[in-house]
């Protein structure tokens, strides 16, 4: 799993992400190493996707990293 928040505040929900990723790992959940807050939200979004462009590129390397550690958990399905 990936832990991806999003808040109007300059924090970008990163206190709520790290309850989350405990409750994940509380249940067993596999999460990647990687975060992504997304401060701003009400500035960060545009139409479809991401305004920001290093934001939108770090989506994409966790994203990445997420596809990668599934093939290595579960590499018949990849």
């Amino acid at each position: 799993m990936a832990v991806i928040g999003a808040s109007t505040g300059m924090f970008g929900a990163v206190w709520a992400q790290a309850e989350v990723r405990k409750v994940l790992g509380a249940i067993g959940a596999r999460v990647v190493d990687v975060e992504l807050p997304v401060a701003g939200a009400e500035r960060a979004f545009a139409g479809d996707g991401l305004a920001d462009q290093e934001l939108h590129r770090r989506l994409d390397q966790i994203l990445a990293e997420l596809v990668e550690a599934a093939a290595e958990r579960y590499p018949a399905a990849a």
